[in-house]
């Protein structure tokens, strides 16, 4: 029987059959260690991988890689770098008054308040104690005068610290004026303060720095002072020259300073009628007075005050000065009866009938219903005069004053004698006398033992005793003389003459 016919079907099953041998064959992929071999193709490339299997093919290995920067050792970097550092800045010293004049950082024009700020700083403030130190009077941390931390950061704008960066060492600062922010800068003297004002620009900018580097029993060192505008780089004052400001009363520092005149009297800048004041506004009145020596002050005659006025730069018919009982006053609390016109008078005075008393002022008004702008300071009940040692002994000091309208004197006498110095044969009988100026010693007019004098008070190193006799009025050219005994011979003491 034949077999039937057609197509062979061996090529088929032989072709199944490789295919199928070829299959068994094939060699699977390796994944036993993925991470590995991806670290070796790059260090900079990071591997998630997909769970772990054990027998995963290659159609369903799936790869997720992130590219990352390369790490750098920066400071490594930095150091292989040439780079041009900053220099680190070292404050220049000032050494004499005349160098201060000379480099001028606070200006001479008002309402600069820099230079009564340093002599304030040198002359009141601080004191030498018996180690030779400078010390503060009062506690910066507790933000008298308006003392604060100056913390000396590191400035972008300067590349570099303003002060020296040294352990142990504390920076503090006075000078800004405003009492919103700094509420002890309202007990600065007036002459600080008295051109302070909002709308005159630059009248807040300059500070003083101090360095502090021991607090013993509360009381602060003062190592360095440094002068600065409003924290740009400044000076550093050297001692020599703290010594030479405190031998000045303020005027005449002010004048060795280059102030043309020195006038304890502060203006106000009035904006033009209609117009609102702006900051960058012209300050020319301020300037013309200072210019022309302008003041004005109240002053004693026979007890009563009397207004003065000087160069006044304008002839005004209705400008006018007028008398207040203290600076806190407005502006239309004058004195009834206590006010005139200059009636173009550049210069005069007028007397009024008011008894005067310690913190009194006399106001300048260019018209009527304007403000003021210029206002004498509150008389002080000694003028602005300092007490005077007796001589060849610091335990006593003597002070003319005026209590309302009366003369008086006040002793300061160190504590450490304790309360019975009258009883001792020192001065035992001595005593006071006022004077006119020149008049010979027998020509008093009047006069008190040192021992009837009364303690009235006390500071950190004085009790204060006054006469009490309340007999004369107080008047220009007054003054008071200390005798150590009944003789007219033994004069230990005078007083500056009555001024204001």
């Amino acid at each position: 029987m034949k077999s039937s016919s057609g197509p062979s079907l061996w090529p088929l099953v032989l072709f199944i059959f490789s295919l199928l041998t070829g299959l068994s064959a094939r060699e699977e992929l390796p994944i036993t260690n993925l991470t590995a071999e991806f670290n070796r193709i790059s260090l900079s490339r990071q591997i998630e991988l997909p769970p772990s299997k054990t027998n995963l093919n290659q159609t369903s290995l799936i790869r997720r890689v992130k590219l990352t920067p390369p790490r750098l050792n920066f400071t490594e970097e930095f150091n292989k770098t040439p780079v041009s550092r900053p220099v680190k800045l070292t404050p220049p010293t000032i050494h004499t008054i005349q160098d201060l004049r000379n480099i001028n950082v606070f200006g001479f024009q008002p309402p600069s308040h820099g230079f009564a700020l340093l002599w304030w700083l040198c002359s009141s403030e601080t004191y030498i104690d018996i180690n030779g130190d400078t010390v503060l009077r009062s506690n910066p941390n507790a933000g008298h005068y308006g003392f604060h931390h100056f913390y000396n950061l590191f400035d972008n704008n300067l590349g570099d610290h303003l002060l020296p960066v040294v352990a142990g060492v504390h920076y503090y600062t006075v000078g800004n004026l405003n009492p919103n922010t700094h509420p002890g800068a309202i007990n600065l003297p007036y002459d600080v303060r008295r051109y302070y004002n909002r709308n005159i620009l630059n009248s807040n900018s300059e500070r003083l720095i101090i360095s502090n580097t021991w607090v013993y029993n509360g009381v602060f060192n003062v190592q360095s002072i440094y002068i600065t505008n409003h924290y740009h780089p400044g000076y550093e004052i050297a001692p020599n020259l703290v010594a030479q400001i405190r031998n000045l009363n303020l005027g005449n520092f002010l004048n060795a300073v280059g102030y043309p005149s020195y006038s304890p009297a502060s203006c106000h800048v009035i904006p033009p009628p209609g117009r609102r004041r702006k900051r960058e506004a012209s300050d020319w009145e301020c300037i013309d007075m200072l210019k022309s020596e302008t003041s004005v002050q109240v002053v004693a005659r026979n007890g009563h005050a009397t207004l003065l006025w000087e160069n006044i730069p304008w002839n005004e018919y209705y400008s006018w000065v007028g008398l207040y009982n203290s600076e806190t006053e407005g502006d239309k609390n004058y004195i009834a009866d206590a006010w005139q016109w200059t009636y173009n008078a550049q210069s005069g005075s007028y007397e009024t009938s008011t008894q005067i008393h310690p913190g009194m002022q006399a106001r300048f008004f260019r018209s009527e219903y304007a403000r003021f702008v210029l206002k004498s300071p509150r008389i002080d009940e000694a003028c602005w005069e300092e007490p005077v040692q007796f001589s060849n002994d610091e335990n006593f000091l003597i002070l003319l004053v005026f209590r309302s309208n009366y003369a008086g004197v006040k002793l300061y006498v160190k504590k450490s004698l304790g309360s019975k110095w009258q009883y001792k044969d020192k001065y035992y009988y001595g005593w006071v006398g006022f004077y006119y100026r020149g008049a010979p010693n027998n020509s008093y007019r009047s006069w008190q033992w040192l021992y009837n004098f009364k303690e009235i008070g006390e500071n950190s190193d004085y009790n204060v005793y006054t006469d009490g006799l309340n007999e004369y009025d107080i008047t220009a050219d007054m003054e008071v003389r200390v005798f150590c005994n009944e003789a007219y011979d033994c004069l230990i003491a005078t007083t500056p003459s009555w001024s204001c």
